[in-house]
């Protein structure tokens, strides 16, 4: 299996490709996108701020060193939707990115932005983002009839549901599954909130139950449901964005699963975090490389939880069976 990786700045990608990354991703926020829609839409589903490249000069720096080390580097456009008036801009951009800088492919969610660029049959990989929503074996071959070479799979199916699209889609496409970071309260393919006035899931609000008749919660269990809920977000949020002491990050993964990747076919697993700090990044890298070394050379699907749990040495956390990304079933 392949690892692929973030980076949000040139600097981060010699050091990426060294450790391990076999494929890297990126965003970009060019400053015209910027000028004519300000904060209200974003390029991606990253923050303009941090989490993506501003110049082509960067762009062609980052790609140019990611491809001295046989490193291809695909780029997010990923935003749920995209305004109409901003469809020709994108589409300029993307022949811009590949005749001149060299990117490799897109990840695209958008159905609008992905029937133009299947009709251009540009000379790169265009990848489905997990927004693409991919859930079931029919919408496979759609997807590849629009020029879709790997699927990423959303973050919210079952095991059982993974291997049953992976096995039954036969050679024409490629998979990929969420590995290291960042969770979501809901199916993100169809959460319509653009993150610009940040995610609401994850705001401690005030729960209260709209009916206050007879069927009622009492105000002892509804306390119970409140807490629960706000356990389940703090590792959604990577463990209220915490690290163990030697810089592992915390948070939802799905090491634990990566020998039955291997055995059904997956061709990678993705670390998620574009804004994140290189530490982060870096540290992620490496715990992910590790698992995947051990697969790689043979490691047996019941052996690999107990690898796994060994490097993150969060015994309570794993127990608690909610940093699960695909619970089994």
């Amino acid at each position: 299996m392949k690892i692929v990786a973030p980076f949000s700045r040139p600097e981060e990608v010699e050091m990426l490709v060294h450790y391990g990354a076999d494929e890297l991703y990126c965003g970009v926020d060019t400053p015209e996108w910027r000028a004519h829609f300000g904060n209200r839409f974003w390029m991606n589903r990253r923050s303009p701020d941090g989490a993506n490249l501003v110049t082509f000069s960067d762009i062609r720096t980052a790609v140019d060193r990611a491809h001295a080390g046989g490193v291809p580097v695909y780029l997010t456009l990923n935003a749920p939707f995209y305004p109409a008036d901003s469809i020709g801009y994108v589409l300029r951009l993307c022949e811009k990115l590949i005749a001149e800088l060299g990117i490799d492919g897109y990840i695209v969610s958008d159905m609008n932005l992905l029937f133009h660029l299947s009709e251009m049959d540009l000379p790169v990989r265009l990848h489905l983002s997990s927004l693409g929503s991919c859930f079931n074996g029919r919408a496979v071959p759609f997807y590849q009839s629009l020029g879709i070479r790997r699927i990423i799979l959303p973050r919210q199916l079952r095991l059982g549901e993974i291997r049953r699209l992976v096995s039954g889609a036969g050679d024409g496409v490629e998979f990929e599954v969420f590995a290291v970071n960042d969770g979501c309260m809901f199916e993100e393919g169809f959460c319509q909130t653009t993150h610009t006035l940040g995610p609401f899931c994850l705001a401690d609000w005030t729960v209260r139950e709209a009916d206050d008749g007879p069927g009622a919660m009492d105000p002892g269990s509804l306390e119970a449901a409140r807490r629960s809920l706000r356990e389940y977000l703090w590792y959604q949020n990577n463990c209220g964005s915490s690290s163990t002491p030697d810089g592992l990050p915390n948070g939802p993964c799905s090491l634990c699963w990566f020998g039955r990747f291997r055995d059904w076919g997956v061709t990678a697993v993705k670390i998620v975090g574009r804004e994140a700090s290189f530490l982060r990044k870096m540290r992620s890298l490496q715990l992910v490389k590790a698992v995947v070394e051990a697969v790689n050379a043979g490691l047996g699907v019941g052996d690999v939880p107990a690898l796994a749990r060994s490097l993150r040495s969060t015994p309570e956390l794993c127990d608690s069976g909610q940093m699960c990304y695909f619970r089994d079933g």
